[in-house]
């Protein structure tokens, strides 16, 4: 009896864990959340999807015609995370060790989005899910449009915000 009930526990556990949602993006930097400080935090999709979503309907150079985006607002995250600083700037990793270190002063007035879909489909790593960091490309004056071209990184997995008291 002791045995089934071993075995039981173990069933358990091993569902709970495979069901386990994986972590998409791991956040770095002087963050406050709750009242409490943290150097580092890890977000699932859902975790990500709880925070304020936006949506940017734009053209690229990776796509033929325009596309609608749907993700996280990166202003509403920087303040919910970094309420007590001053945001400079964040680097941006890839799964593929691509990385960009982007002036965040330079970004923010257009109010781009940690894209987790794509004309309402989930991105996947195949179509440079799970994250993509879209800017509405669009609305870039032309004279920087080739400047903010590789801010646009895909399959983002880290981000280091780096910011200052204010």
């Amino acid at each position: 009896m002791k045995q089934l009930a071993g075995i039981l526990i173990l069933l358990c556990s091993w569902q709970a864990l495979a069901s386990a949602e994986p972590v998409v993006l791991t956040v770095y930097g002087d963050i406050e959340l709750n009242e409490q400080k943290y150097n580092r935090l890890d977000f699932t999709l859902s975790e990500l999807q709880a925070f304020a979503q936006a949506d940017i309907t734009t053209s690229h150079p990776w796509s033929s015609e325009q596309r609608g985006y749907h993700g996280v607002d990166i202003n509403n995250l920087f303040e919910v995370l970094f309420s007590q600083q001053k945001v400079l700037s964040f680097q941006l990793e890839a799964l593929n060790d691509f990385g960009m270190t982007i002036n965040w002063q330079k970004i923010a007035p257009y109010s781009p989005i940690l894209a987790w879909q794509e004309n309402q489909r989930t991105m996947s790593l195949r179509n440079k899910g799970p994250l993509w960091l879209m800017l509405p490309f669009d609305q870039v004056p032309k004279v920087k449009q080739a400047d903010f071209l590789h801010f646009m990184v895909w399959q983002l997995r880290v981000m280091r915000v780096h910011s200052e008291p204010e």
